[in-house]
C-alpha cells in the first residue's frame, strides 16, 4: 500500500514539474518572440532641447520646445520621416524662435526580437527664425533689429527606440542641422546677398506610436 501511495505520489510531482516545465518554456518563448515593429505607420511626439550657433549672432541661444513627427516604415531597416519642431530660445522677454520642417531618412539597426532600437537619420530640414531686438554684426558692427530668416539645412543624428509593448517605445535622439539661412529680413526690410550661415542641435526625447502592429 505503501508503495502505491508513492508511486502516485511520484507520477502527480512528475506531472507537475513537466506541467511547470511547459509553462516556463512558454513564457521564455514569448518573452523571445518579436519586441519591436519598425514597419508600418509611425507617429511620434517629443519634448526638446535646442540650441543654434552662427558668427552673425553674437548670443548663443538655446531653448526648449516640442516635436511631432509622421512617417512610415517601408521595412523594418528603412524609415521616412516628416516632421516639424518648434522651440523658445533664451528666457527672456525677447525670445528667439526656431522652427524646423523636416525630411528624413531613418536607417534602423535592429528589430524583430530586440527592444532595443538603435538608429541613423540623414536627410534635409528647412528652417525658419525670428526675433524682436536681436543684435546683428552688420559691416563688423553690432546692431540691434528685428530680425527674420529663413533658409535649408542638412540634418543628419542618431538615436534609440526602446519598445516597452510591441507598439510603443520611448527614445532619443539627436539632430544637427547645418546651412545658411538665405531669406534675411532685417527690420522687415529683405536684405540681399546677406546669408548667416548657422548651426542648429536638437535632442528629443519622446514617445513613438506603431499603430499597424
Amino acid at each position: 500500500m505503501p508503495s502505491r501511495i508513492c508511486s502516485r505520489l511520484a507520477r502527480i510531482v512528475a506531472s507537475l514539474v513537466l506541467v511547470v516545465a511547459s509553462v516556463t518554456t512558454r513564457a521564455q518563448s514569448q518573452e523571445a518572440g518579436p519586441q519591436s515593429n519598425t514597419t508600418g505607420l509611425l507617429v511620434g511626439v517629443l519634448l526638446n532641447g535646442n540650441s543654434i550657433d552662427s558668427d552673425e549672432l553674437d548670443d548663443a541661444n538655446t531653448g526648449g520646445g516640442f516635436s511631432a513627427q509622421l512617417g512610415w516604415g517601408f521595412t523594418p531597416m528603412f524609415t521616412i520621416l516628416a516632421g516639424v519642431s518648434g522651440a523658445r530660445m533664451n528666457d527672456d522677454p525677447d525670445d528667439f524662435v526656431l522652427v524646423h520642417f523636416d525630411l528624413l531618412g531613418r536607417f534602423n539597426f535592429r528589430s524583430g526580437e530586440h527592444a532595443f532600437v538603435p538608429f541613423l537619420e540623414v536627410g534635409t530640414s528647412a528652417r525658419i527664425a525670428g526675433q524682436d531686438d536681436a543684435i546683428v554684426t552688420v559691416g563688423g558692427s553690432p546692431q540691434t533689429v528685428d530680425l527674420e530668416m529663413a533658409g535649408g539645412a542638412f540634418t543628419f543624428g542618431g538615436g534609440f527606440h526602446y519598445f516597452v509593448a510591441p507598439t510603443v517605445a520611448l527614445g532619443a535622439n539627436l539632430q544637427i542641422s547645418t546651412g545658411d539661412f538665405t531669406t534675411v529680413e532685417i527690420d522687415n526690410v529683405e536684405v540681399e546677398g546677406l546669408e548667416l550661415e548657422a548651426t542648429s542641435t536638437r535632442l528629443n526625447l519622446g514617445l513613438t506610436w506603431y499603430p499597424m502592429r
